[in-house]
């Protein structure tokens, strides 16, 4: 059993980067570069060598991703591969947060150039591309799609989702040529990635007028539902890997109302967890009502087929019900 501490968790910097800001690097599947030397007398050896690599081809293969060389940055020889068992070794404290997605293997190669900060990549098999997106998303605050699916560039961080793969790129501290080597080096990751997968389509039931789309936060697994607004330290709402949760937040106003929608496998188990919920809440068993959870929050749910939806909203009882109502509608229009 995962067990977490509810708080909030920041991906910043990511996997392997902290210590001393260097990491340890890997391939996919046994692919990788053997660097081959040549013994050349005077000064020479560096021109030859550097013209070798100006020569490297961008692209890697279908079977390793990475290139050999972007830019003026080159790949280092040593690899390693982690898997759920041995991913704490390479991200301290924080790889039951990757496993909580469905992580299944992790690829890691480090480039470098002489005068320049390293970059490393890190190249995330998360299984399918919803649990891509939900890794990617978990932490985003301003994401766009220059890369992938979508992606998020800050300071010498460049973080991207493709199929069912999530990668992110580091290189601190950021220059200008290495920022340049990232967004290249992303481009060609990301090229390498038949797959080209949608965002997950529970994203659909969220009504778009007011949506803050950064807030979204996609996700199966229990210790994630406390994102935005404590719930329960216990898994009240049922929540497992055949569940699709969504938590994201809205502007009206002044006011920032939280809405949660989780899809279950069963209208049954969707039934237990409505019932949990409504009397964590104290909420009434009944249609149309809402209830004041605690100073300026009012809380609401509902239970369609198989979706379970609530409301957290500081406007009041009509606010949080004229929310909950555009969820139902898009909930009925979506089964």
């Amino acid at each position: 059993m995962i067990m977490f501490r509810f708080c909030k968790v920041k991906l910043l910097p990511l996997p392997g980067q902290i210590r001393g800001c260097s990491a340890s690097s890997g391939t996919i599947d046994n692919g990788g570069a053997i660097v081959h030397s040549i013994k050349v007398k005077g000064a020479g050896c560096k021109c030859i060598f550097f013209m070798v690599v100006a020569m490297m081809p961008i692209t890697g293969s279908a079977e390793d991703p990475f290139p050999q060389a972007v830019l003026d940055w080159t790949i280092a020889a040593a690899a390693e591969n982690y898997t759920p068992e041995n991913l704490y070794r390479y991200i301290d404290g924080a790889s039951e947060l990757y496993i909580s997605y469905g992580f299944v293997k992790l690829f890691s190669r480090k480039y470098e150039k002489t005068g320049q900060p390293e970059i490393v990549a890190d190249f995330f098999d998360m299984g399918t591309a919803a649990n891509a997106f939900g890794i990617f998303a978990h932490s985003q605050e301003k994401p766009d799609r220059q890369v992938g699916q979508d992606s998020e560039y800050l300071d010498g961080l460049l973080r991207f989702w493709k199929g069912r793969f999530y990668i992110s790129l580091l290189s601190f501290p950021e220059t200008p040529e290495a920022k340049a080597a990232l967004l290249e080096l992303g481009r060609s990751l990301a090229a390498a990635i038949p797959e080209n997968d949608e965002r997950p389509p529970l994203l659909a039931v969220l009504p778009a007028p007011g949506l803050i789309a950064a807030s979204i936060r996609f996700f199966h697994h229990p210790a994630w539902q406390n994102t935005y607004t404590f719930i329960s330290a216990a898994n009240i709402l049922e929540i497992n890997p055949d569940c699709q949760a969504v938590l994201a937040k809205y502007e009206q106003g002044e006011e920032r109302p939280i809405v949660l929608l989780i899809l279950y496998p069963e209208p049954g188990v969707a039934a237990r967890a409505f019932v949990n919920l409504s009397r964590a809440f104290h909420l009434p068993i009944k249609a149309g009502a809402a209830v004041k959870v605690k100073d300026k929050e009012f809380f609401a749910a509902a239970i369609e087929k198989r979706f379970v939806a609530a409301v957290w909203h500081g406007g009041g009882t009509e606010q949080a019900l004229a929310l909950l109502a555009h969820l139902r509608t898009a909930i009925v229009a979506f089964e």
